[in-house]
Protein backbone atom coordinates (compact mmCIF):
# COMPACT_ATOMS: atom_id res chain seq x y z
CA UNK A 1 0.00 0.00 0.00
CA UNK A 2 1.07 3.95 -0.70
CA UNK A 3 1.18 6.02 1.58
CA UNK A 4 2.44 9.28 0.82
CA UNK A 5 3.31 12.28 3.08
CA UNK A 6 2.19 15.75 2.95
CA UNK A 7 3.82 18.47 0.79
CA UNK A 8 2.96 22.05 1.80
CA UNK A 9 3.19 23.45 -1.73
CA UNK A 10 0.43 21.89 -3.58
CA UNK A 11 -2.27 22.16 -0.61
CA UNK A 12 -5.10 20.13 -2.79
CA UNK A 13 -3.07 16.99 -4.00
CA UNK A 14 0.15 14.89 -2.91
CA UNK A 15 2.84 16.93 -3.96
CA UNK A 16 5.44 15.47 -6.58
CA UNK A 17 8.27 14.82 -4.11
CA UNK A 18 6.04 12.76 -1.49
CA UNK A 19 5.40 10.22 -4.85
CA UNK A 20 8.77 10.44 -5.98
CA UNK A 21 10.32 9.89 -2.05
CA UNK A 22 7.73 6.76 -1.70
CA UNK A 23 8.74 4.98 -5.18
CA UNK A 24 12.85 5.58 -4.41
CA UNK A 25 12.21 3.72 -0.87
CA UNK A 26 10.45 0.73 -2.29
CA UNK A 27 13.31 -2.28 -1.95
CA UNK A 28 11.79 -3.40 -5.14
CA UNK A 29 12.64 -0.07 -7.19
CA UNK A 30 16.04 -0.06 -5.88
CA UNK A 31 16.28 -3.84 -6.85
CA UNK A 32 15.28 -3.06 -10.52
CA UNK A 33 17.90 0.19 -10.41
CA UNK A 34 14.79 2.06 -11.47
CA UNK A 35 14.40 6.38 -11.75
CA UNK A 36 12.46 8.70 -11.54
CA UNK A 37 12.67 11.20 -14.40
CA UNK A 38 9.72 13.42 -13.53
CA UNK A 39 5.64 13.76 -12.65
CA UNK A 40 3.19 16.06 -13.87
CA UNK A 41 -0.36 16.62 -12.16
CA UNK A 42 -1.88 12.80 -13.48
CA UNK A 43 1.55 11.51 -15.22
CA UNK A 44 4.73 10.05 -14.83
CA UNK A 45 7.68 9.22 -16.58
CA UNK A 46 10.38 6.93 -14.58
CA UNK A 47 12.96 4.82 -16.66
CA UNK A 48 15.03 1.42 -15.82
CA UNK A 49 18.55 1.14 -17.60
CA UNK A 50 18.83 -2.31 -19.17
CA UNK A 51 21.36 -4.85 -17.16
CA UNK A 52 22.04 -8.44 -18.02
CA UNK A 53 20.64 -9.80 -14.21
CA UNK A 54 17.20 -8.24 -15.39
CA UNK A 55 16.84 -10.83 -18.62
CA UNK A 56 15.97 -14.00 -19.10
CA UNK A 57 17.99 -14.79 -21.72
CA UNK A 58 20.88 -11.99 -21.32
CA UNK A 59 19.04 -9.89 -24.03
CA UNK A 60 15.78 -9.07 -23.36
CA UNK A 61 13.74 -8.09 -20.50
CA UNK A 62 10.82 -9.87 -19.75
CA UNK A 63 7.26 -9.10 -18.79
CA UNK A 64 7.68 -9.30 -14.78
CA UNK A 65 10.13 -6.15 -14.90
CA UNK A 66 8.27 -4.51 -17.58
CA UNK A 67 4.65 -5.21 -15.63
CA UNK A 68 6.42 -3.68 -12.57
CA UNK A 69 7.52 -0.60 -14.02
CA UNK A 70 3.84 -0.38 -15.70
CA UNK A 71 2.45 -0.96 -12.12
CA UNK A 72 4.89 2.16 -10.75
CA UNK A 73 4.35 4.09 -13.46
CA UNK A 74 0.49 4.35 -13.67
CA UNK A 75 0.20 3.92 -10.00
CA UNK A 76 2.49 6.88 -9.01
CA UNK A 77 0.42 8.87 -12.42
CA UNK A 78 -2.85 8.63 -10.00
CA UNK A 79 -1.08 8.90 -6.57
CA UNK A 80 -0.03 12.55 -7.63
CA UNK A 81 -4.06 13.24 -8.08
CA UNK A 82 -4.77 12.11 -4.54
CA UNK A 83 -5.15 14.98 -1.83
CA UNK A 84 -2.69 14.86 1.27
CA UNK A 85 -1.85 12.42 3.19
CA UNK A 86 -3.75 10.01 0.86
CA UNK A 87 -2.23 7.33 -1.00
CA UNK A 88 -2.99 4.12 -3.32
CA UNK A 89 -2.56 0.56 -2.86
CA UNK A 90 -2.75 -1.75 -6.80
CA UNK A 91 -6.00 -3.71 -6.72
CA UNK A 92 -4.96 -5.12 -10.23
CA UNK A 93 -2.85 -4.71 -13.46
CA UNK A 94 -2.55 -6.06 -16.77
CA UNK A 95 0.78 -6.02 -19.14
CA UNK A 96 0.56 -6.95 -22.50
CA UNK A 97 3.89 -7.23 -24.68
CA UNK A 98 4.66 -5.96 -27.81
CA UNK A 99 7.56 -6.45 -28.99
CA UNK A 100 11.00 -7.16 -27.22
CA UNK A 101 12.67 -5.51 -24.52
CA UNK A 102 16.10 -4.99 -25.70
CA UNK A 103 17.30 -1.14 -25.74
CA UNK A 104 19.57 0.59 -24.02
CA UNK A 105 16.66 1.34 -21.43
CA UNK A 106 13.24 1.07 -20.75
CA UNK A 107 11.20 4.51 -20.64
CA UNK A 108 7.91 4.52 -18.52
CA UNK A 109 4.80 6.93 -19.07
CA UNK A 110 1.86 6.76 -16.97
CA UNK A 111 -1.32 8.34 -17.35
CA UNK A 112 -4.22 8.30 -14.53
CA UNK A 113 -7.39 8.16 -16.87
CA UNK A 114 -9.50 8.41 -13.62
CA UNK A 115 -8.76 9.00 -9.78
CA UNK A 116 -12.27 9.38 -7.82
CA UNK A 117 -12.36 9.32 -4.17
CA UNK A 118 -12.11 5.31 -3.71
CA UNK A 119 -10.61 4.09 -7.10
CA UNK A 120 -8.77 4.96 -10.08
CA UNK A 121 -7.48 3.78 -13.33
CA UNK A 122 -4.35 4.68 -15.04
CA UNK A 123 -2.50 3.52 -18.38
CA UNK A 124 1.56 3.32 -18.54
CA UNK A 125 3.66 2.00 -21.58
CA UNK A 126 6.96 1.04 -21.69
CA UNK A 127 9.54 1.55 -23.94
CA UNK A 128 12.39 -0.19 -24.92
CA UNK A 129 14.46 2.88 -25.90
CA UNK A 130 18.34 2.29 -28.23
CA UNK A 131 20.31 5.40 -29.56
CA UNK A 132 17.32 7.97 -28.86
CA UNK A 133 14.62 5.87 -30.61
CA UNK A 134 11.67 4.13 -28.87
CA UNK A 135 9.98 1.08 -29.21
CA UNK A 136 6.50 0.62 -27.47
CA UNK A 137 7.42 -3.22 -25.97
CA UNK A 138 4.49 -3.26 -23.23
CA UNK A 139 1.12 -1.51 -22.10
CA UNK A 140 -0.96 -1.89 -19.55
CA UNK A 141 -4.19 -0.63 -17.03
CA UNK A 142 -3.30 -0.27 -13.45
CA UNK A 143 -6.17 -0.25 -11.03
CA UNK A 144 -5.62 1.47 -7.46
CA UNK A 145 -7.59 2.04 -4.62
CA UNK A 146 -6.94 5.13 -2.52
CA UNK A 147 -6.81 4.47 1.10
CA UNK A 148 -6.47 7.59 3.62
CA UNK A 149 -2.87 7.61 5.92
CA UNK A 150 -3.17 6.16 9.57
Amino acid sequence: MIKLESENAEPEHNGHAAVRRFLESMPIFAMFGARVVKFAAGTSELELPWRRDLTYDGTAIPATVTGALIDFAGGSAAATLLPQGWGIMTTGFEVHNIAPATGQRMVALGEALHMGKRTGLARADVFSERDGKRTLCASGLVTVRAVAAR
